[in-house]
């Protein structure tokens, strides 16, 4: 909870900071939404939200924090009476360090973005994704954005454990830690 109450802080810090140019050092704030399709062992989609204000240190070089809310849906084992992985439908909430390097100072400009933090909800869990993407400049504060992205992440399941006793098929189960992997696209505005 300390983590979230910083990032807040962070936020609130940042957001009072007048928007200023690319071209300067200056507050950048981004707000991005898409949807991650899950690849791998957990194939479940996710629609996310997130947000991230820092520092734009010169028109190439972004750093700083932000948050989402990512909105898992509910997940079960396939082709097996008793599921032996099951995840109810959730929001998960990350925090997170945030890079982004452009290329370009043109109007229309290909990006980097680098997001790696935790979850702080559903007892945590490693949070990674990397993004290529273009950016298109509205005008000297503004831009809108377009990418594809990787992301890992852990998150936790419920997984079987063992049957109660030898003549039931009543069962128990433990909560577990396992490494997700998603692929997604997103549509970014930057202020």
């Amino acid at each position: 909870m300390k983590k979230l109450s910083f990032i807040v802080t962070l936020m609130l810090f940042t957001s009072v900071v007048n928007a200023q140019n690319l071209t300067g050092n200056s507050y950048r704030g981004f707000v991005d939404a898409g949807y991650s399709i899950g690849i791998g062992d957990y194939e479940f989609g996710r629609f996310e939200v997130n947000t991230s204000h820092g520092y734009q240190f010169n028109p190439y070089f972004f750093l700083g924090a932000g948050m989402g809310f990512h909105f898992m849906s509910s997940y079960e084992t396939d082709g097996m009476e008793i599921a032996l992985d099951k995840r109810d439908s959730q929001v998960d909430i990350p925090i997170f360090a945030n890079v982004r390097c452009n290329f370009s100072k043109k109007k229309v400009a290909p990006f980097i973005d680098l997001k790696g933090g935790t979850f702080v909800t559903n007892n945590g869990g490693l949070y990674a994704n990397a993004s290529i993407g273009c950016r298109v400049s509205l005008n000297e504060k503004q831009a809108i954005s377009i990418a594809v992205g990787y992301a890992s992440e852990k998150l936790e399941f419920e997984t079987f454990d063992s049957f109660i006793g030898h003549t039931s098929m009543d069962y128990t189960r433990s909560a577990t830690k396992y490494t997700t992997e998603s692929i997604s696209i997103k549509l970014g505005f930057e202020f």
